[in-house]
Parts: structure tokens; C-alpha cells; sequence
């Protein structure tokens, strides 16, 4: 929420509420420890009253707002995360969803938030049972205080170790999963365990001396992290135990600070709930409703919006229903509960039923459009001579979600682009089969995402003629030949997958291998080491091109589309066109402020200088810039059709329209073959 980044680590706050609820929650259940099923009820049916009604309240509201106000390209994931939350697995989801490259553009959810209280109510679920087991394990114990920290210890240390190895490899997915987050919470466990030890520690002369020291470098740790992190900041891993042991320090002192008894913070506190369920929302809805980026103003509005909604849900819902003596035992506030989610399972389905049927309209209208013979439809309006004229209004496909790369072509058997990824970080080398597999004609679609975009093309050319069409893609990855010494070590794997399809093709020795690359930015921070001893992502091509030379294999390598991600002018807040969604979404009827220069998108591609390098008849390139960009703009719709998906893909349906523009290349190799 705050303005030119002046908190860019606030998102610790996250670990900081893990560690005092653990320490919280665990201090309950040694007051109260369960030692049967019915206690264990009894311990649920609280948490039920405490979170469910305004949590719930909240999905409702925000799921309505997000109707009305959001984009409708935003709410078939916004229907999935609501109906998510309503059960606390949208963490889940949210992992999940991390892991999808071409979802990693799209803008947050108004209810992302909760998967943080997915995390805590899984924790709330299992964290008794596990009390109850070590109870039972050592019935016989007179204090059990020590099995319950060797017991507890072990599961932090596991959780610990999970943590720093899955973000070290899936970083996005590690942010949001339950086993990277547990220590945090049993962090907060560990020390309602030993606090007796540790107030007996502290009752002391030299420790009354040092509860305020260890209180302010509890606060000291816990602010370095908020004002030293950033969104590049690998967390959790090993860098959340840095307020996590702030967080505990404060907690273990237990000092009377000054401060602390001041009203507005303790209000603060009180409202903390409400006013987590409601910021969140707020700040991604409101944007929407005004159709104008937030500002300053908008901030204020915003923190004064979620203290009044807290204040009013905290008065007349979280108190009155918390308190009502009618749902104090289990079974009424079980069936209040389940109810509850019910009906926000409910309209959230509802909702996606509503939506799926509006995509299936979509798509048999463009299925429609693309068999016909649709005059000016796509990149045909680019071509000399065909008064088409620059589409710059009215309505245009696709729409909402078939902007996927390779939304068409993920009907047709053996090409789902899921199904045939080689994921980010890990990069298993994954071969898809489709089309005539008896055919003597073998094409190889291989490399990156931006290999991937031209699938809806490739196919549709390689049904046509009776090809066997093998794919191979990996997220981030291109068919090149970098170094394996160069990478950084979480980044090795990219080069093993580099060297494994070359080797497969090699041995294949298909008929035509077409490849396109994400190449501009391939050598961005953090991928290589330091010094790379002057290697550059031309090298990289220029190798792997001549192998396949030398092999006697055809390759054709397809210039890289213009994309705002190509340039310096690729941020959204500053260059509104750059993200092609959202500008289109704020003029509907006028695309022009979502089109730019070509020169502006346009760059030099490294893998068709590797092709001029080796001049050899086997390696050609097509460049097909002139149908994707007029002379002097590119325009965000051509033709009645949106051509990006994203800052940097076009979308399947544009690529569709390139089709005669590619063909003829395709078969003239396959002729010479």
C-alpha cells in the first residue's frame, strides 16, 4: 500500500503473524490440552467462531464487487480463488497456479490473500492432533513439556530444511505451500513450550536488565527486514527466520515498552483480522472501479476505507456471533460453519458455470471466424493492398481467457502444453507426439515459450500435410547450447536440458526443426555467474545451430516478435501499452493508447544473428514482423484480433491468422529436404 517502495519488505509481516500465532495457539493448547476426540472438537468449533463469519462475509462481498468491477478476463481465476478460499486451500491453488509460465502476468486476485489464512487454518487442523499424539505417547510423563519440544522440534526442523530447498528450486510455489510455512508457526510453538524456562530465565537481575534490550532487537531485526527485503527476496527459505527470530526475541521479552499501551496501536491490534480480510480487496478492486492507476490519494482512501469495514465487521459480526450462546457447542457451530461455505461454494460456482458457458460462446464464434473466409480478419489486414485499413475499435477476439498461448491447439491429441512442459527449474525433458506418426516427414518444434507461441501454427500446417509434428518445450529454456559452467547452480538445469534435446534431435534426425526464442533478455540478472567470460547469447545459438548444420538437419529459426518486454519501456506504470490486457481493458473502444512504435518493440534477435553468422543452407531464418507490425506501429488488435497475450506472446489465436505467411517456408524446406 505504501507509495515508491518505501516498505518493500512489508510482506514479512506474513512471518511475523505465523510466529505469534503459533506462539499463541500452542500456549492454548498446553493450557488446555486435548486428550480425546471430543477435545479436539471442542478446540475446532472455536477456531469455526473466531474466523469463519468474517472471513466468509468477505468472500461474499469481494465476489460480488469483483463482478461488477473487475474485468471479465479476471474472473474465471478470481470464481476458482473465492470458491478455494471458502474451503482454506486457495494456498494450494495459488502454488499451483505460480508454476503456470504464461500465468505468471497475471495481475493478483482480490482474495489472494487468504491463502495466509488457508496456511494458519491447516495449521489450526493439524497442530492439535500432534499435541494429542505426543500426549499419548507420553501419558506416563509428569511433565511432558520437554517431549512436546523434542516432538515439535522435529517437525520445525523438517519444515525448515523443505523450506530452504523448495524455494531454492520453486521459489513462486514455495511462497504459498503449508510444509515451507510450518516452522514459522512452530517457531512461535517452540517458545510457548519454554516459556516457563525462559520467564525463569528473565526473573533474574541480569535478565530484567536485558527484556528491553531484547524487546527493541527484536524490533530492530523485524524492521531490517521490512525496509531491506524486496520482491526479489527468496522467500520463505532461510531469509524468513530473520523476522521470525525478530518476532520471537519480542515476544520472549515480553518488556513493557513505553509504547505499547498507546490506544490507536492497541486498536490496531484488535481489528488486525478485519482488517487483513479487507485491505487486500480494496487495493486490487478499487484501481478497477475508477479505471485509473492508484495513487497517493488513492492509498489514504483505501487505509481509511479498511478501518471503517474492519471497525463495523469487528462491531456487528466478528463480537455478536463470537458471543452468541446458542452456537457455543460443536454441532450448531459446525452446521452454521458448513452452511457458510456452502453458499459461497455456491455463488463462486455459480459463477464459473456463468463464465464457462461465456467462453464456450467465445470460442465457437472464433472457431467460426477462423474457418470462414472472414475478409481483414488478423494479420490479412496487414497485407499490401487490402484497404483494411488499422482496426482501432469495436469488438475483437479472444476474449477473455482463450488469450493462452496455445489455447487452440490445446483440443488436439498429444499438444497439451501442459502435459508437454519441461517446468521452470527442473526441466525433465518432456516429448509430445501428434499428428500423421507414420508419416515420413518429422518436424521438430522445440525451445521456449517463445517456440511454444507458434504451436497453433505448426500444428495446424502439420495436420494439414500429414506430418509427424514432435514437440519439445521448456519454460524459460531455449534450444541453445550455453555452458553449463556459466549458470548459477539453481539455474544448471536449463543446460542439461539444452544438451539432451540437441542430442535427441541429433539422433532423430527429423526432416525440419523450427525454433523460436525468448532471446533479449536470456542473460538477466541472476541466471549466470558473474563473469561469463565475455559468452553471449548469440554464442549460445550460434553452437547449437551448427551442431544441428553439422548432423545434416534443417533448421528454420523464426524471428522473435516485437514485445514491449524488449525494451526499457516495458513498465505498465509508466507505459500503459505494455501490458496488453489491462490497456485494452481501459479503452474498450479506442486501442490506439494501447499500441506503440514498432521501433519501440522491435529488437535485434540474437538467434537470427546466430544464422547470419553461420551462413549455411541447412540453417534459415523467416522473419514475419511485417504481419505482426505495420510499417511504423504495432497495433495492440489487428484485424479484429488481439495480438498479444502478454508482454512478451502472441496470442494463439494471431498466430493462427500467420498461417499463410508460414506455410509457404515450411513446405519449401520440406520440398528441398
Amino acid at each position: 500500500m505504501w507509495p515508491h517502495g518505501r516498505f518493500s519488505g512489508g510482506f514479512v509481516g506474513v512471518d511475523i503473524f505465523f510466529v505469534i500465532s503459533g506462539f499463541l495457539i500452542t500456549s492454548h493448547l498446553l493450557g488446555h490440552v486435548p486428550t480425546n476426540l471430543r477435545g479436539l472438537l471442542d478446540f475446532w468449533a472455536r477456531r469455526v467462531r473466531r474466523l469463519l463469519p468474517a472471513s466468509l462475509a468477505v468472500l461474499v462481498a469481494t465476489a460480488v464487487a469483483a463482478w461488477w468491477w473487475l474485468p471479465e478476463t479476471e474472473w474465471a481465476d478470481t470464481a476458482r480463488q473465492v470458491r478455494a478460499a471458502a474451503t482454506y486451500w486457495v494456498n494450494w491453488q495459488l502454488a499451483g497456479d505460480s508454476i503456470d509460465y504464461f500465468g505468471a502476468g497475471k495481475p493478483a486476485s482480490p482474495v489472494q490473500h487468504y491463502w495466509s489464512l488457508s496456511v494458519e487454518e491447516q495449521f489450526y487442523l493439524v497442530w492439535p492432533l500432534l499435541i494429542l499424539v505426543l500426549t499419548w505417547v507420553g501419558w506416563r510423563c509428569r511433565d511432558r513439556r520437554w517431549l512436546y519440544f523434542s516432538g515439535l522440534l522435529v517437525v520445525v526442523g523438517a519444515s525448515f530444511w523443505w523450506s530452504v530447498t523448495y524455494t531454492k528450486t520453486f521459489p513462486a510455489a514455495a511462497y504459498f505451500v503449508t510444509t515451507t510455512r510450518v516452522w514459522e508457526l512452530g517457531a512461535g510453538g517452540l517458545l510457548a513450550v519454554a516459556a516457563p524456562v525462559v520467564a525463569r530465565m528473565l526473573a533474574t537481575r541480569w535478565g530484567e536488565r536485558a527484556r528491553v534490550p531484547l524487546a527493541y532487537a527484536g524490533w530492530l531485526v523485524m524492521g531490517a527486514a521490512v525496509l531491506r527485503f524486496s520482491e526479489t527476496t527468496a522467500i520463505p527459505g532461510w531469509r524468513a527466520a530473520v523476522p521470525v527470530v525478530g518476532a520471537l526475541l519480542v515476544i520472549a521479552a515480553n518488556a513493557p515498552l513505553d509504547w505499547y499501551p498507546v490506544r490507536a496501536l492497541q486498536w490496531l491490534g484488535d481489528h488486525s483480522y478485519s482488517i487483513y480480510l479487507w485491505h487486500w480487496p480494496l487495493l486490487i478492486i478499487e484501481p478497477a472501479a475508477l479505471h485509473s492507476a492508484r495513487g497517493s490519494k488513492d492509498d489514504v482512501a483505501i487505509i481509511v476505507a479498511t478501518l471503517v469495514l474492519a471497525a463495523l465487521t469487528k462491531r456487528f459480526l466478528e463480537d455478536p456471533v463470537r458471543t452468541m450462546a446458542w452456537w457455543r457447542r460443536p454441532v450448531p457451530t459446525y452446521a452454521m460453519g458448513a452452511t457458510g461455505m456452502a453458499v459461497v461454494i455456491a455463488l463462486a460456482g455459480t459463477w464459473i458455470g456463468v463464465e464457462n458457458r461465456r467462453q464456450d460462446d467465445y470460442q465457437r464464434q472464433l472457431a467460426a471466424k477462423l474457418r470462414g473466409t472472414v475478409p481483414c480478419f488478423g494479420a490479412a489486414a496487414l497485407d499490401p493492398g487490402s484497404n483494411c485499413g488499422r482496426t482501432l475499435n469495436g469488438e475483437y477476439v479472444p476474449n477473455s481467457s482463450t488469450w493462452q498461448v496455445g489455447a487452440i491447439s490445446e483440443s488436439k491429441p498429444g499438444l497439451d502444453s501442459q502435459k508437454c512442459n519441461s517446468a521452470a527449474h527442473e526441466w525433465v525433458v518432456t516429448r509430445c507426439d501428434a499428428g500423421d506418426l507414420s508419416s515420413p516427414v518429422t518436424v521438430v518444434l522445440a525451445g521456449n515459450s517463445h517456440a511454444l507461441q507458434w504451436l497453433e501454427a505448426v500444428s495446424s500446417i502439420a495436420e494439414t500435410e500429414h506430418w509427424h509434428l514432435i514437440t519439445y518445450y521448456a519454460e524459460g529454456c531455449p534450444l541453445a547450447a550455453w555452458p553449463r559452467k556459466y549458470f548459477m547452480p539453481q539455474f544448471a538445469r536449463c543446460a542439461d536440458w539444452e544438451e539432451a534435446v540437441l542430442g535427441s534431435i541429433v539422433q532423430l534426425k527429423p526432416t525440419l526443426v523450427v525454433t523460436s526464442n525468448l532471446g533479449y533478455n536470456f542473460q538477466f540478472n541472476g541466471w549466470f555467474k558473474p563473469n561469463i567470460n565475455g559468452f553471449k547469447a548469440v554464442d549460445a545459438y550460434t553452437a547449437a545451430y551448427k551442431r544441428l548444420s553439422k548432423a545434416g538437419i534443417k533448421t528454420l529459426v523464426i524471428n522473435d516478435a516485437p514485445a514491449s518486454s524488449g525494451s526499457d519501456k516495458s513498465d505498465p506504470a509508466k507505459f500503459p501499452n505494455a501490458d496488453p490486457i489491462r490497456c485494452l481493458e481501459a479503452h474498450p473502444t479506442d486501442y490506439a493508447p494501447c499500441s506503440a512504435p514498432r521501433t519501440d518493440w522491435e529488437y535485434r534477435d540474437p538467434a537470427v544473428d546466430a544464422v547470419k553468422r553461420i551462413r549455411s543452407p541447412r540453417i534459415t531464418s523467416i522473419d514475419l514482423n511485417d504481419h505482426i507490425c505495420g510499417p511504423k506501429i504495432c497495433d495492440a488488435v489487428i484485424g479484429g484480433v488481439r495480438v498479444r497475450q502478454d508482454y512478451s506472446h502472441l496470442t494463439g489465436t494471431y498466430v493462427h491468422t500467420l498461417i499463410p505467411y508460414l506455410r509457404p517456408a515450411l513446405l519449401a524446406l520440406i520440398t528441398d529436404a
